[in-house]
């Protein structure tokens, strides 16, 4: 069985996501990064990176949203998660590295600024640039969305599991979503799916029991 190492509301509901539109069988394991669950000896030796996701497939721990998802995609072909033709896979393949390149980092720079650089006005300044970036991409983003149901045609895949953290961290950091009609009407399509349903009840009930 799959069993995955997640935090509620971080980056690892889109692997959540997609293990339960799959279908396949699973076992979910959350760790909390405000209790600091992250940096116990027990999960470093889990990922030495103290980070999720991790997915346990047998004795082999796979790690990155995109390694993640392309083998969740691969191991239930029948769901359609990932497109076999050549074009449209790169296509897809193509989304998620600029989500976890481009996207992810930017919302990364601004959560840990203080990691990053000492100054009080050197962080402002970094979170500012950060979050310029975030609207020219989130324009990207919504360009792509207009004229489908979903990222990749109209079947619900990868890039739309992923795409999910990213567009609900916006509210995170007081960023409006208004300029990204798209974007907002793909993410209300896929928040009313039952598997999505299911996952967001699923983290908010270990957040509160947390």
């Amino acid at each position: 069985m799959l069993v995955l190492h997640y935090c509620p509301g971080a980056c690892s509901i889109a692997a959540h996501i997609l293990l339960e539109e799959s279908g396949l069988p699973y076992a979910v394991r959350p760790v909390h990064f405000a209790k600091g669950d992250h940096l116990t000896p027990e999960f470093r030796a889990i990922n030495p990176l103290a980070q999720v996701p991790v997915l346990e497939s047998g004795s082999v721990r796979i790690t990155q949203n995109v390694a993640i998802l392309t083998y969740i995609a691969d191991q239930a072909p029948q769901a359609g998660l990932l497109p076999t033709e050549p074009l449209a896979r790169a296509e897809a393949l193509s989304l998620l590295g600029f989500l976890s390149s481009e996207v992810h980092s930017a919302f990364a720079a601004i959560f840990g600024a203080g990691r990053l650089v000492a100054s009080e006005s050197a962080q402002a300044e970094l979170v500012a640039s950060r979050r310029a970036r975030l609207d020219e991409l989130f324009r990207q983003i919504d360009g792509r969305l207009a004229g489908r149901t979903y990222a990749i045609g109209d079947r619900f895949g990868v890039c739309d599991a992923y795409l999910t953290p990213f567009f609900r961290w916006a509210s995170l950091i007081g960023m409006p979503t208004d300029p990204y009609p798209h974007y907002v009407a793909h993410q209300a399509r896929v928040s009313a799916r039952p598997a999505v349903q299911r996952v967001d009840a699923r983290e908010e009930s270990a957040r509160a029991a947390a």
